[in-house]
């Protein structure tokens, strides 16, 4: 019988949040001038949910539409409605690029498109098995959350979820008996900034 070999990859982001990565404060008539579309080499691959920063009042119920890609590199859109408020209102899907973004009307006050805390990876869009994993601690306690799903979002229920302990660099080590967790649609890692220095996910592809 052929041995069934393990792939692995490593989970590491502990770059800040920024609310103008994506595109600079400005009042856009139709489409954003884009600062970035894509993360910076510090994300290791990863991606974040993209958030939309008002400065004013007067913008309530128009929207901002983004396209790009999601944790896997697949097409995907979303629309963020801003509120009638100067605040920082995030989307709920996470994107490893943002390759344009578009106004549904101009702004009244500046709109700045970002990224905020929440953080994910994509290991495998198909059928595979999670195998196990290593985790060294940030300094926050959280929940990392281990998803299988067509449409994941910052919402998602996860099959799965690791609890850190706060103290970084903390190591610990978790070995799934064999033949490992079926994930039939995908595998995936959330987690919050702060809450891994870095993880290595032992997967079937």
């Amino acid at each position: 019988m052929s041995p069934t070999f393990v792939k692995v990859k490593t989970v590491m982001d502990e770059v800040a949040s920024s609310t103008t990565y994506f595109a600079a404060a400005a009042q856009p008539n139709t489409a954003f001038t884009m600062a970035a579309t894509s993360f910076a080499a510090g994300h290791n691959g990863g991606g974040a949910v993209i958030t939309a920063t008002t400065a004013g009042g007067s913008d309530g119920g128009k929207t901002v539409t983004l396209t790009g890609t999601d944790l896997n590199g697949v097409a995907q859109t979303e629309v963020i409605t801003l509120p009638a408020s100067a605040t920082t209102t995030p989307g709920t899907k996470y994107f490893l690029t943002v390759t344009a973004a578009d106004m549904s009307a101009q702004p009244a006050a500046n709109v700045s498109l970002g990224f905020n805390s929440s953080r994910g990876m994509g290991m495998f869009d198909g059928r595979t098995a999670l195998k196990g994993f290593t985790c060294c601690s940030g300094g926050t306690a959280g929940d990392v959350a281990f998803h299988s799903t067509a449409s994941l979002t910052s919402s998602s229920t996860p099959f799965m979820q690791y609890r850190t302990n706060g103290t970084a660099d903390h190591e610990t080590h978790f070995n799934i008996p064999a033949p490992g967790i079926l994930c039939v649609n995908g595998l995936y890692v959330t987690y919050t900034l702060d809450t891994i220095d870095q993880m290595n996910i032992l997967y079937n592809g």
